[in-house]
């Protein structure tokens, strides 16, 4: 297996973290998403032509939705997680669903762009520049409909930072879709279902480590069952898989500017 991902990239994380507590082995190929922009270039569009991360090769099989490949983790875990418990494999797959509809990047950049001002005029010319560079493209590409799909969530994504209400208005938005998801969090014990991992672990783990990264960690501390979520917290990022998948728990610019 190769996975090609982004160190940064926030669903690549759920990717690497599902593989290595599933404790499957797999190549990890690193993509700059920032500076090289990889994730445009003609070999890689041939294998995702939604030009995101990440994407799993496996064979004739390649996987490019975070979710396709948390659930063959899981699948491919067997009885090492709690995902096979007929029991427990919905309220385990609800956790799931609901956390894939949290918009991570609006919460993500909208803190950055509180945080960073210049960021609401440097991010849409960002948005704005690759865009160009996919209109170029459209007349001789082979498959012109996904470099438009690409172009047109690229202008909606320009659209929802610079217009509409305040960044502090969607930034409540967005705290509280994370508050709810919170509120649905079951008790922990070792893990979030009981004493093994799950799919549900998988994407929570990742949450609050977006969560520490942007400065929003509150959000789990000062929730009712802060003290629990905040332990359940700690000791996953003392687990093996959590060290070997590069979760960050603060942005690290420096790997961004050295594209590692």
């Amino acid at each position: 297996m190769i996975l090609y991902s982004a160190p940064s990239s926030y669903y690549s994380m759920i990717s690497r973290l599902a593989l290595n507590t599933a404790q499957v082995s797999f190549e990890n190929h690193y993509m700059d998403i920032h500076v090289r922009k990889d994730q445009l270039a003609p070999w890689y569009i041939a294998l995702n032509p939604h030009m995101t991360v990440p994407t799993l090769v496996d064979g004739k099989i390649i996987l490019i939705d975070s979710q396709d490949i948390l659930h063959l983790a899981a699948s491919l875990a067997g009885n090492q997680w709690l995902d096979v418990d007929v029991n427990l494999a919905s309220p385990i797959e609800s956790i799931v669903k609901a956390h894939y509809a949290i918009p991570i990047e609006r919460l993500t950049f909208c803190k950055a762009m509180m945080h960073l001002p210049i960021l609401k005029y440097i991010f849409p010319h960002a948005l704005g520049s690759i865009m160009k560079g996919l209109e170029a493209r459209l007349a001789s590409a082979k498959d012109s409909a996904a470099l438009q799909a690409k172009i047109d969530l690229n202008q909606s994504r320009i659209t929802y930072f610079t217009q509409g209400a305040s960044l502090q208005a969607k930034m409540a938005v967005e705290r509280k879709r994370v508050s709810a998801y919170l509120n649905q969090l079951p008790t922990p014990n070792h893990f979030l279902f009981g004493d093994k991992p799950s799919s549900a672990d998988i994407v929570t783990a990742v949450l609050l480590g977006r969560l520490k990264m942007i400065g929003e960690y509150a959000l789990v501390t000062n929730n009712a069952r802060g003290a629990v979520l905040d332990q359940w917290f700690s000791r996953m990022q003392q687990e093996t898989a959590f060290q070997q998948s590069d979760i960050w728990l603060r942005f690290q610019w420096w790997r961004i500017l050295l594209k590692r």
